[in-house]
């Protein structure tokens, strides 16, 4: 048996392969082949958002970190807005459970023992509403008194982005600075992305003078230069950058745009040839289809990732970034994410689509070691629910927006515009017949784990539906729940992969989604 590579990583590639293949044959030999094995798409990264609510355990990071050496990602980014313990800003973090500097230090190792890059993630100018609303940070904000916005929708007593002036800049160059010394990457993700506010408060004269993203572009600017001060190089999200595709010839040839969107039909095509024109590196990021939402939308995850290594190939893109995000909550079951996660890594290294029942086994084999419960397929069954409903809401499931849409008479005239009671009815059979494939089969822990969560996010969604039932008849609903068990079960979850910071939000969140169904 011979192993040839032209370097370290590649021989542990393919001690990788070697192993998998061992355990894939069963006890014996294994039979006489010879694999030429590399990727096709560089970078290979994966984005785990750890501020909304959820910090997952140190246990389940190392676990995680395993399967994506198993799976030939070379890069991890945790995103931070709040959840680190910065040493003079503990109002902010003190009941999320934060990772410490120490425990970036361990992550960073274990990454490194495995050939992957932990690259720093903290958003450094919108989506700052965790410092923003106490009171030590409110004269930072854009607009401290808060603000309304129709598209999306949101109404905040407090700010969620920063004033792009000297005094921000001096800011979060003091947080880069504790911060970045725990990560031996050279790389900084600083975010950018959202400012929702821009231009309504602080800076309004000079939106309307300059224009926003003139404004953005030369706090963008100051913020490269103080990641450029600690030795990094700054990628950033594109999503203001592509209002106007031109202003990509303003930037510094060393910044790095990231392209993101989580839809079947997102335009990568066409920003990554804008961006690509201009001599920039770029990468692509696409989503997992997982958060908000209680089963997936498996199928447009599935596009998604499909158009987004098409495009990252064709238009000589550094790299994927896969990412799952935590939006209003968290309540998402963990295991849902585990199909985009090994198909982004097929799509990346191999090249070639893969239909579900092949990919279903890859999640047996390698995530639960064990196809007792075809745990995989049961999962890419529950996150077809939207398009079993004919439901296609962007970035959301139908019955997520059901229990936590807060403007209750908009949620009524789209029920009544887009569905009727047989498709609510179909729904709530299709997800009963889940439920009676996995029932009474064996299984080990990490099965029973997840099957556990998928069926919590599988009874949430029936609770749902039954409330657009009601919504659409004008009756009471008729299939009472019971809420505190619920609950209980919700927490229990939670805590096998958690720490318990952001529960308490978590659940209120949740218990209040489930008090008006």
């Amino acid at each position: 048996m011979v192993l040839s590579a032209s370097s370290d990583e590649g021989l542990f590639r393919g001690l990788t392969s070697l192993c998998q293949l061992r355990e894939g044959s069963g006890p014996g030999k294994t039979e006489c082949l010879r694999i030429e094995d590399r990727p096709v798409i560089d970078g290979r990264g994966f984005m785990l958002d750890v501020s909304r609510c959820k910090v997952p355990t140190m246990e389940t990071f190392t676990e995680l970190i395993d399967l994506l050496a198993d799976l030939r990602y070379n890069e991890l980014q945790l995103y931070v807005e709040h959840t680190f313990s910065f040493r003079d800003h503990e109002i902010v973090w003190k009941n999320a459970s934060p990772l410490t500097g120490e425990n970036i230090r361990e992550i960073d190792q274990y990454c490194r023992e495995r050939f992957i890059e932990l690259v720093p993630n903290l958003n450094s100018f919108g989506h700052f509403e965790r410092w923003l609303r106490h009171e030590p940070y409110k004269a930072m904000a854009e607009c401290p008194n808060g603000f309304r916005r129709e598209d999306p929708y949101m109404v905040r007593d407090h700010g969620t982005t920063l004033r792009p002036d000297a005094d921000s800049l001096a800011f979060v160059d003091s947080l880069f600075t504790e911060y970045l010394p725990n990560f031996t990457s050279g790389k900084f993700n600083v975010g950018m992305d959202e400012p929702w506010e821009l231009g309504q408060g602080w800076s309004k004269e000079d939106v309307s003078r300059k224009g926003k993203d003139k404004v953005y572009l030369e706090h963008l600017e100051g913020i490269r230069k103080l990641v450029e001060k600690h030795g990094k190089k700054m990628q950033f999200w594109a999503d203001v950058l592509l209002e106007k595709p031109e202003n990509a010839s303003l930037l510094s040839p060393t910044a790095e745009p990231i392209i993101w969107g989580y839809e079947a039909d997102h335009p990568f095509d066409v920003q990554s040839e804008v961006v690509a024109s201009c001599g920039l590196s770029f990468r692509l990021a696409p989503g997992t289809g997982t958060w908000r939402s209680f089963t997936s939308r498996w199928p447009d995850a599935r596009a998604n990732l499909e158009s987004a290594s098409e495009n990252a190939l064709k238009h000589g893109a550094e790299g994927i970034l896969l990412t799952t995000w935590g939006d209003c909550g968290n309540h998402q079951p963990w295991c849902t994410l585990y199909p985009s996660l090994l198909y982004s890594a097929q799509l990346a290294w191999n090249g070639t689509r893969l239909d579900d029942p092949p990919l279903a086994d890859a999640v047996n084999c390698m995530v639960f070691r064990s196809s007792h419960m075809n745990l995989g397929a049961a999962i890419m069954e529950a996150g077809r629910l939207d398009r079993q409903i004919g439901s296609r809401l962007p970035n959301r499931s139908l019955a997520w927006n059901l229990l936590f849409e807060e403007r209750r008479d908009e949620v009524r005239r789209h029920l009544e515009k887009n569905q009727t009671a047989r498709r609510m009815r179909d729904g709530i059979d299709f997800l009963s017949r889940i439920v009676e494939e996995l029932s009474g089969r064996n299984s080990n822990r990490k099965e029973s784990l997840a099957a556990e969560e998928l069926l919590l996010g599988i009874e949430l969604s029936s609770i749902a539906l039954n409330k657009g039932l009601a919504l659409l008849s004008g009756n009471p609903q008729q299939d009472p729940h019971d809420t505190p068990q619920i609950l209980r079960k919700y927490e229990k979850a939670w805590l096998a992969r958690a720490r318990p910071g952001g529960l308490k939000e978590s659940l209120s969140l949740l218990e209040g989604g489930l008090s008006e169904s």
